[in-house]
């Protein structure tokens, strides 16, 4: 049995604060179903993860929790070619406008930052007009063992920058270890050409 349309006015209205709270503008509340009645609203916990279908809001009213179902969409920013991009070809922003859409589910696929374009080429000829996706594009190192390094640590206040040899070949996230003065240190890649060592 629903609940009467004015309550489920209340209802969906406490769902979106909570949403809101937890997501800011990165969703929109479609519609909420509440499957037994529920008298008044004490308190609204989410059960909902960026990007998945799967939405459910636990309404506590009084001694009882009541299960509800939620409708989202979600907001993605999706990268569209503006240009032909051959295989091979490394991957810019410059080579794509942004276009922002809700849609109901984001797969990992789309999961893309302008940051992370430098550590990928295309691993396919890339149509004018298409939207980007990781499984058009293929990760490349962005340290190459035996290439000089600029090593950054970040500590108590302080940031030192040093050179070193690279050891190990590494895309982003990756750990290597790098060589300096005889000495090994491990860090992770963060950039082009830049280790991260973590104190």
């Amino acid at each position: 049995m629903f609940v009467s349309l004015c309550f489920a006015n209340a209802l969906q209205e406490a769902v979106e604060r909570e949403a809101q709270k937890a997501f800011g503008d990165l969703v929109k509340i479609q519609k909420v179903k509440a499957f037994s009645p529920i008298e008044r609203i004490d308190r609204v916990e989410l059960d909902m993860e960026y990007g998945r279908t799967r939405a459910l809001a636990y309404v506590y009213s009084g001694g009882e929790r009541h299960q509800v179902l939620i409708d989202a969409l979600w907001k993605v920013r999706l990268f569209i070619a503006q240009q032909n991009i051959p295989k091979g070809t490394p991957i810019k922003p410059e080579f794509f406008r942004v276009e922002e859409r809700y849609i109901k589910s984001v797969p990992s696929d789309l999961k893309l930052r302008e940051e992370e374009f430098e550590s990928y080429v295309a691993s396919t000829h890339i149509t004018r007009g298409t939207l980007l996706r990781r499984s058009l594009l293929k990760e490349v190192p962005l340290v190459q063992a035996g290439d000089e390094v600029e090593v950054v640590y970040k500590g108590d206040g302080i940031e030192l920058r040093f050179h070193g040899q690279a050891l190990d070949t590494g895309g982003r996230g990756k750990r290597v270890r790098v060589k300096r003065d005889g000495k090994i240190i491990r860090g992770k890649v963060v950039g082009k050409g830049l280790v991260e060592v973590m104190p």
